[in-house]
Protein backbone atom coordinates (compact mmCIF):
# COMPACT_ATOMS: atom_id res chain seq x y z
CA UNK A 1 0.00 0.00 0.00
CA UNK A 2 1.66 3.51 -1.45
CA UNK A 3 1.32 6.81 -1.04
CA UNK A 4 2.82 9.49 -3.13
CA UNK A 5 2.30 13.00 -2.97
CA UNK A 6 4.39 15.74 -5.12
CA UNK A 7 4.29 19.43 -4.63
CA UNK A 8 4.55 22.08 -7.20
CA UNK A 9 6.31 25.04 -7.31
CA UNK A 10 5.21 28.19 -5.98
CA UNK A 11 4.84 31.30 -7.81
CA UNK A 12 5.76 34.53 -6.61
CA UNK A 13 3.15 37.20 -6.78
CA UNK A 14 2.37 40.32 -4.92
CA UNK A 15 -0.28 42.88 -4.53
CA UNK A 16 -0.02 45.52 -4.64
CA UNK A 17 -19.70 77.96 23.96
CA UNK A 18 -21.69 78.60 26.02
CA UNK A 19 -24.39 81.83 26.39
CA UNK A 20 -27.94 82.81 25.85
CA UNK A 21 -29.45 82.36 22.36
CA UNK A 22 -32.86 83.24 21.03
CA UNK A 23 -34.15 81.06 18.31
CA UNK A 24 -32.78 77.90 19.67
CA UNK A 25 -33.65 74.86 18.03
CA UNK A 26 -33.18 71.13 20.01
CA UNK A 27 -31.23 68.68 18.62
CA UNK A 28 -34.08 66.25 18.76
CA UNK A 29 -35.99 67.95 16.46
CA UNK A 30 -33.32 67.39 13.93
CA UNK A 31 -33.67 64.04 12.25
CA UNK A 32 -30.39 61.85 12.90
CA UNK A 33 -29.22 60.61 9.88
CA UNK A 34 -26.09 61.29 7.68
CA UNK A 35 -28.02 61.30 4.48
CA UNK A 36 -29.45 64.63 2.79
CA UNK A 37 -33.36 64.08 1.95
CA UNK A 38 -35.05 66.96 0.97
CA UNK A 39 -33.65 70.33 -0.85
CA UNK A 40 -35.09 73.66 -1.92
CA UNK A 41 -34.70 74.63 -5.29
CA UNK A 42 -31.74 76.91 -4.26
CA UNK A 43 -30.38 73.99 -2.30
CA UNK A 44 -30.03 71.62 -5.50
CA UNK A 45 -28.22 74.47 -7.39
CA UNK A 46 -26.20 74.85 -4.59
CA UNK A 47 -25.66 71.07 -4.24
CA UNK A 48 -24.70 70.91 -8.37
CA UNK A 49 -22.45 73.58 -8.17
CA UNK A 50 -20.39 71.27 -5.68
CA UNK A 51 -19.39 69.86 -8.81
CA UNK A 52 -17.92 72.64 -10.55
CA UNK A 53 -16.08 73.82 -7.43
CA UNK A 54 -12.77 71.48 -6.08
CA UNK A 55 -13.04 73.73 -2.95
CA UNK A 56 -15.76 74.88 -1.17
CA UNK A 57 -15.38 78.27 0.57
CA UNK A 58 -17.84 78.03 3.37
CA UNK A 59 -17.14 81.49 4.84
CA UNK A 60 -18.62 82.52 1.66
CA UNK A 61 -21.52 80.21 1.49
CA UNK A 62 -22.19 80.75 5.16
CA UNK A 63 -22.23 84.77 4.85
CA UNK A 64 -24.52 84.64 1.52
CA UNK A 65 -26.98 82.89 3.76
CA UNK A 66 -27.17 85.04 6.08
CA UNK A 67 -27.22 88.36 3.97
CA UNK A 68 -29.96 86.58 2.24
CA UNK A 69 -31.97 86.46 6.02
CA UNK A 70 -34.79 89.02 6.23
CA UNK A 71 -34.16 91.92 8.26
CA UNK A 72 -35.54 92.13 11.75
CA UNK A 73 -37.34 95.51 12.37
CA UNK A 74 -34.97 96.49 9.68
CA UNK A 75 -31.69 95.72 11.20
CA UNK A 76 -30.15 92.99 9.31
CA UNK A 77 -28.42 89.86 10.30
CA UNK A 78 -24.37 89.81 10.32
CA UNK A 79 -21.80 86.82 11.60
CA UNK A 80 -20.66 87.25 15.11
CA UNK A 81 -17.90 85.36 16.49
CA UNK A 82 -18.60 86.42 19.99
CA UNK A 83 -19.01 83.16 21.29
CA UNK A 84 -15.95 81.26 18.60
CA UNK A 85 -15.93 79.57 15.83
CA UNK A 86 -15.16 76.22 15.23
CA UNK A 87 -15.39 73.93 11.89
CA UNK A 88 -15.23 70.08 11.95
CA UNK A 89 -14.78 67.59 9.43
CA UNK A 90 -15.83 63.83 9.45
CA UNK A 91 -17.79 62.26 6.40
CA UNK A 92 -19.37 58.55 5.71
CA UNK A 93 -18.47 55.79 2.86
CA UNK A 94 -21.87 55.54 0.62
CA UNK A 95 -21.97 52.23 0.28
CA UNK A 96 -24.43 51.68 -2.34
CA UNK A 97 -21.61 52.83 -4.52
CA UNK A 98 -19.15 50.53 -3.62
CA UNK A 99 -18.12 47.89 -6.49
CA UNK A 100 -15.65 45.49 -5.83
CA UNK A 101 -13.65 43.09 -7.91
CA UNK A 102 -12.11 39.79 -6.76
CA UNK A 103 -8.90 38.60 -7.84
CA UNK A 104 -7.41 35.50 -6.76
CA UNK A 105 -3.63 35.70 -5.67
CA UNK A 106 -1.91 32.15 -6.74
CA UNK A 107 -0.38 30.85 -3.58
CA UNK A 108 0.75 27.59 -5.30
CA UNK A 109 -0.52 23.84 -5.56
CA UNK A 110 -0.40 20.16 -4.36
CA UNK A 111 -0.92 16.94 -6.35
CA UNK A 112 -1.75 14.42 -4.75
CA UNK A 113 -1.20 10.42 -6.55
CA UNK A 114 -3.55 7.50 -4.25
CA UNK A 115 -2.19 4.57 -6.42
CA UNK A 116 -3.90 2.56 -3.24
CA UNK A 117 -7.15 0.83 -3.11
CA UNK A 118 -8.49 2.82 0.15
CA UNK A 119 -8.81 6.69 0.59
CA UNK A 120 -6.48 8.27 1.75
CA UNK A 121 -5.89 12.22 3.35
CA UNK A 122 -3.36 14.26 2.49
CA UNK A 123 -2.59 17.56 3.98
CA UNK A 124 -1.39 21.08 1.59
CA UNK A 125 1.94 22.61 1.81
CA UNK A 126 1.93 25.87 3.95
CA UNK A 127 2.20 28.50 1.43
CA UNK A 128 3.90 31.91 2.25
CA UNK A 129 3.81 35.23 0.23
CA UNK A 130 4.54 39.00 0.83
CA UNK A 131 1.12 40.77 -0.10
CA UNK A 132 1.02 44.14 -0.47
CA UNK A 133 -2.29 46.00 0.32
CA UNK A 134 -2.91 50.10 -1.03
CA UNK A 135 -5.52 52.44 -0.16
CA UNK A 136 -5.77 55.79 -2.59
CA UNK A 137 -8.42 58.67 -1.89
CA UNK A 138 -8.63 61.61 -3.19
CA UNK A 139 -11.12 64.54 -1.93
CA UNK A 140 -12.32 65.91 -5.29
CA UNK A 141 -15.06 68.97 -3.70
CA UNK A 142 -13.15 69.64 -0.31
CA UNK A 143 -13.75 72.89 1.69
CA UNK A 144 -11.70 76.08 2.37
CA UNK A 145 -12.17 78.27 5.52
CA UNK A 146 -10.72 81.18 7.50
CA UNK A 147 -11.40 79.06 10.15
CA UNK A 148 -9.00 77.07 11.87
CA UNK A 149 -8.89 73.76 12.07
CA UNK A 150 -6.99 69.98 10.84
CA UNK A 151 -7.44 69.23 7.07
CA UNK A 152 -6.68 65.24 7.56
CA UNK A 153 -9.75 62.92 8.79
CA UNK A 154 -9.86 59.54 8.75
CA UNK A 155 -13.58 57.50 7.53
CA UNK A 156 -14.02 54.50 8.11
CA UNK A 157 -14.46 51.64 5.44
CA UNK A 158 -15.63 48.22 6.64
CA UNK A 159 -15.31 45.24 4.21
CA UNK A 160 -18.42 42.23 5.03
CA UNK A 161 -16.30 40.36 7.71
CA UNK A 162 -12.90 41.84 7.66
CA UNK A 163 -11.26 44.69 9.32
CA UNK A 164 -11.75 48.17 9.60
CA UNK A 165 -9.27 50.19 6.98
CA UNK A 166 -8.87 54.04 7.81
CA UNK A 167 -9.70 55.94 4.80
CA UNK A 168 -7.43 59.26 4.83
CA UNK A 169 -8.45 62.49 3.14
CA UNK A 170 -7.13 65.83 3.04
CA UNK A 171 -10.57 68.38 2.88
CA UNK A 172 -8.91 71.35 1.83
CA UNK A 173 -6.63 70.17 -1.29
CA UNK A 174 -7.59 67.77 -4.35
CA UNK A 175 -4.32 65.71 -4.33
CA UNK A 176 -4.62 62.07 -4.63
CA UNK A 177 -2.95 60.32 -1.43
CA UNK A 178 -2.06 56.41 -1.85
CA UNK A 179 -0.80 54.52 1.44
CA UNK A 180 0.85 50.48 1.51
CA UNK A 181 1.35 48.35 3.50
CA UNK A 182 3.62 44.58 2.97
CA UNK A 183 3.11 41.83 4.64
CA UNK A 184 3.76 38.63 4.90
CA UNK A 185 0.36 35.65 4.73
CA UNK A 186 0.70 32.03 5.72
CA UNK A 187 -1.51 29.75 3.97
CA UNK A 188 -1.68 26.73 6.88
CA UNK A 189 -1.85 23.06 5.71
CA UNK A 190 -5.49 21.88 4.60
CA UNK A 191 -6.15 18.31 4.56
CA UNK A 192 -7.42 16.58 1.37
CA UNK A 193 -9.44 13.32 1.11
CA UNK A 194 -8.32 11.50 -2.44
CA UNK A 195 -10.43 8.09 -2.98
CA UNK A 196 -8.95 4.87 -4.21
CA UNK A 197 -7.08 4.99 -7.83
CA UNK A 198 -7.63 8.85 -8.04
CA UNK A 199 -4.56 11.37 -8.89
CA UNK A 200 -5.79 14.74 -7.35
CA UNK A 201 -4.65 18.41 -7.88
CA UNK A 202 -5.51 20.81 -4.90
CA UNK A 203 -4.60 24.70 -5.92
CA UNK A 204 -4.41 27.15 -2.89
CA UNK A 205 -5.25 31.19 -3.70
CA UNK A 206 -5.45 34.59 -1.71
CA UNK A 207 -8.97 35.99 -2.66
CA UNK A 208 -7.52 39.44 -3.23
CA UNK A 209 -10.38 42.10 -3.57
CA UNK A 210 -10.48 45.79 -4.86
CA UNK A 211 -12.98 47.70 -3.79
CA UNK A 212 -13.58 51.22 -5.29
CA UNK A 213 -16.40 53.90 -3.99
CA UNK A 214 -17.39 57.27 -2.98
CA UNK A 215 -17.35 59.31 0.30
CA UNK A 216 -19.72 62.35 1.27
CA UNK A 217 -17.54 64.87 3.21
CA UNK A 218 -18.77 66.85 5.84
CA UNK A 219 -17.43 70.35 6.89
CA UNK A 220 -19.77 71.09 10.14
CA UNK A 221 -19.73 75.08 11.33
CA UNK A 222 -19.71 76.30 14.66
CA UNK A 223 -20.43 80.59 14.59
CA UNK A 224 -22.87 83.63 15.47
CA UNK A 225 -25.34 85.88 14.08
CA UNK A 226 -26.95 88.75 15.35
CA UNK A 227 -29.32 91.22 14.75
CA UNK A 228 -31.20 93.70 17.24
CA UNK A 229 -28.86 93.08 19.85
CA UNK A 230 -29.76 89.19 19.66
CA UNK A 231 -27.37 86.70 18.75
CA UNK A 232 -27.90 83.35 17.35
CA UNK A 233 -25.79 80.11 16.35
CA UNK A 234 -26.06 80.04 12.76
CA UNK A 235 -27.70 76.79 12.70
CA UNK A 236 -30.53 78.20 14.17
CA UNK A 237 -31.35 80.43 11.56
CA UNK A 238 -30.98 78.59 8.85
CA UNK A 239 -34.53 78.18 8.28
CA UNK A 240 -34.71 82.15 8.11
CA UNK A 241 -32.92 82.04 4.61
CA UNK A 242 -34.41 82.66 1.27
CA UNK A 243 -30.74 81.98 -0.06
CA UNK A 244 -29.33 78.99 1.80
CA UNK A 245 -26.97 78.02 -0.28
CA UNK A 246 -27.19 74.29 0.01
CA UNK A 247 -25.66 74.34 3.82
CA UNK A 248 -28.12 72.56 6.06
CA UNK A 249 -28.43 72.56 9.95
CA UNK A 250 -25.82 70.03 10.64
CA UNK A 251 -27.57 66.55 12.14
CA UNK A 252 -24.94 66.01 14.76
CA UNK A 253 -25.35 69.64 16.34
CA UNK A 254 -28.28 72.07 15.68
CA UNK A 255 -26.35 74.72 16.08
CA UNK A 256 -23.84 74.33 13.37
CA UNK A 257 -24.57 74.77 9.46
CA UNK A 258 -23.57 71.34 7.07
CA UNK A 259 -21.47 71.90 4.16
CA UNK A 260 -21.18 68.72 1.77
CA UNK A 261 -18.51 67.66 -0.46
CA UNK A 262 -17.19 64.10 -1.76
CA UNK A 263 -14.05 61.96 -2.64
CA UNK A 264 -13.42 58.76 -4.25
CA UNK A 265 -11.01 55.87 -2.82
CA UNK A 266 -10.06 52.27 -4.14
CA UNK A 267 -8.38 49.90 -1.37
CA UNK A 268 -7.16 46.60 -1.39
CA UNK A 269 -8.22 44.06 1.29
CA UNK A 270 -8.85 40.22 1.79
CA UNK A 271 -9.57 37.93 4.95
CA UNK A 272 -9.42 34.35 2.76
CA UNK A 273 -7.66 31.70 1.36
CA UNK A 274 -9.20 29.73 -1.07
CA UNK A 275 -8.63 26.03 -1.72
CA UNK A 276 -9.65 24.03 -4.88
CA UNK A 277 -9.73 20.65 -5.50
CA UNK A 278 -9.52 19.24 -8.77
CA UNK A 279 -9.81 15.14 -9.75
CA UNK A 280 -7.29 15.43 -12.70
CA UNK A 281 -6.81 11.67 -12.49
CA UNK A 282 -8.14 11.64 -16.77
CA UNK A 283 -5.39 14.96 -16.99
CA UNK A 284 -5.23 18.06 -16.57
CA UNK A 285 -7.26 19.04 -19.72
CA UNK A 286 -9.94 16.63 -18.28
CA UNK A 287 -10.15 18.29 -15.02
CA UNK A 288 -13.17 18.60 -12.60
CA UNK A 289 -13.90 20.38 -9.48
CA UNK A 290 -14.19 18.47 -6.81
CA UNK A 291 -14.59 20.50 -3.66
CA UNK A 292 -13.68 24.96 -2.52
CA UNK A 293 -12.74 25.48 0.44
CA UNK A 294 -12.69 29.39 2.09
CA UNK A 295 -10.04 29.46 4.54
CA UNK A 296 -9.83 32.43 7.05
CA UNK A 297 -6.94 34.29 7.40
CA UNK A 298 -6.04 34.28 11.44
Amino acid sequence: MKKKAIVCGLLASTLLGGGTFVDAVSAAEIQKTNHLNKYDSAQEKALQDINQEALQDIDQKVNKMIDSIPPIFGSKYTRTDRYGESLTYSGINLKENNSTNVEPMYFGSNTFYNDTELEQSYNTTSFSEAVTKSTTTQTQNGFKSGVTTGGKVGIPFVAEGEVKINLEYNFTHTNSNTTSKTTTLTAPPQPVKVPAGKVYKADVYFEKKSTSGTVELYGDLLTGVVAEGRTSFVGNVLHKATDTQGLIQSPEDSNKVRAVGKGTFTTEHGSNFIVKTYDVTSGQKSAKLVDTRVIPIK
